[in-house]
């Protein structure tokens, strides 16, 4: 049986939740579905692009909710799709995620950011996932440490980072910094802390 007014192929997630979405830098933010589908918080962002690591059912029937603004034109972004719905949930994950989507996304942020063109991270939630992306981005790209990348997004966003995406952050530091003292614990100690708002 349905609730009346329900899609039977929409997230529940996705009916009661409100756009979230924050700047982590001039031009890569962060947020969840709802925001990725808000065609109104898209304009009000000056998105351009969208990374699509929601991972939602290829049955699943999305419509952008326009945007009414008075610009006039159609608005249209750009939607990079990437899937790891596929991976167990276990340290391989973490790998294979690493290997098989960071360099997508990383090319697609910095393609995007040369441009001058603002993107937008999202997975389901945005508490998770989409964080992981952009502080392994900022690592990568931006020589970040772990921790300090980890504290650049939670200043500006309410994150809640899995075990496992704890795990390939921590696995990423330890590969950039061969030589460096990272200790996972301290990592998740300070993580663990930190999982909401303070």
């Amino acid at each position: 049986s349905l609730t009346p007014g329900r899609l039977p192929c929409v997230p529940e997630h996705f009916q009661y939740s409100e756009p979230v979405i924050s700047k982590v830098t001039d031009y890569i933010y962060v947020g969840n579905l709802n925001a990725a589908y808000s065609g109104r918080t898209l304009c009000r962002n000056n998105i351009d692009s969208i990374i699509d690591m929601s991972s939602l059912p290829g049955e699943t029937c999305l419509r952008v909710i326009p945007c009414t603004c008075s610009r006039g034109v159609k608005h249209s972004w750009s939607r990079l799709k990437v899937d790891i719905s596929d991976l167990p949930d276990t340290v391989q994950e973490g790998l294979a995620l690493k290997h098989r989507c960071f360099d997508h996304i990383n090319e697609c942020i910095d393609a995007s950011t040369e441009k001058r063109k603002r993107v937008l991270v999202h997975c389901r939630d945005g508490f998770s996932l989409a964080p992981t992306c952009i502080i392994q981005y900022l690592m990568v790209k931006q020589n970040m440490r772990l921790i300090a990348a980890y504290e650049l997004l939670r200043a500006k966003h309410p994150v809640n980072i899995r075990e496992s995406h704890q795990n390939v952050l921590v696995s990423l530091e330890r590969a950039l910094r061969p030589g460096g003292n990272t200790d996972p614990e301290c990592f998740k100690q300070a993580i663990s802390r930190k999982v909401a708002w303070t």
